[in-house]
């Protein structure tokens, strides 16, 4: 019998529920996922987010899948804002060349777009022993920085961020960076058990605190779906994490 599983890859806020209009204050939404009920990721979004989500889960029988969001402000009221059922029936009816689907949200105030897919994962008639997952490495190819934390706003002094990457929490690079700039990073590392990369920024000045702006979960079920984009809007900064799943 075949097997399938279901591939949550990234979800998007084209505009949140919140809107206080608090000025400086940024609207934020706490968004969850749940499978089947129970919760499997959530996190803080905001307008021109893009959240990489990068889960796999068998799909034992059909799923279904909610996209949860509260205002993160007092008072703030949790609602489901939509669903989609993943199947087997799902395999191949997706765009042409990558078989992802992407449904939108818009309800109670707030607009979302789900990216997700269902692929076959097994081929072996009847049961038998579960095989290891596929040998692949992941890999980080680069990071832009679109606009950095600093602000200090010192003529003639430029307005540097310390960004680090840790790999399920050790520091694997680190350099400075400025807007406009890219860092090629060439970071490849085997996949013996699910990595998750932080992304990590501080104001390179006088009492700059550090911050995880944005995290990507690297699984080997995304070893051939190519490289992927993953765009950090927080806490000030807005940096481009780019990388990939390979397979050896």
């Amino acid at each position: 019998m075949p097997s399938y599983e279901g591939i949550l890859s990234s979800i998007f806020c084209q505009s949140p529920r919140s809107n206080h209009n608090i000025p400086g204050v940024p609207e934020l939404d706490v968004v969850t996922l749940r499978w089947n009920g129970e919760q499997i990721a959530q996190r803080e979004m905001e307008t021109g987010q893009t959240w990489s989500l990068g889960i796999a889960q068998a799909l034992a029988g059909p799923a279904t899948v909610e996209v949860v969001v509260r205002p993160n402000e007092a008072g703030g009221v949790e609602d489901v804002i939509g669903t989609v059922r993943l199947s087997e029936a799902d395999l191949g009816t997706g765009i042409p060349g990558t078989d992802f689907h992407v449904t939108t949200f818009d309800d109670a105030g707030a607009r979302y777009e789900l990216t997700y897919k269902v692929r076959r994962i097994d081929d072996a008639p009847g049961p038998g022993p579960t095989p290891d997952p596929a040998p692949a490495d992941g890999v980080l190819s680069w990071i832009f920085c679109e606009s950095p934390r600093s602000n200090h706003n010192i003529p003639g002094v430029p307005e540097l961020d310390v960004v680090t990457l840790r790999w399920n929490g050790e520091r694997v690079a680190q350099r400075e960076m400025e807007q406009g700039q890219t860092w090629t990073l060439d970071v490849t590392r085997p996949l013996t058990v699910p990595a998750t990369v932080d992304v990590v920024v501080r104001p390179n000045q006088e009492g700059g605190v550090e911050d995880v702006i944005g995290s990507v979960q690297l699984v080997t079920s995304l070893a051939g779906d190519g490289f992927r984009t993953a765009r950090f809007d927080d806490a000030g900064a807005r940096y481009e994490l780019t990388y990939e799943v390979r397979a050896r």
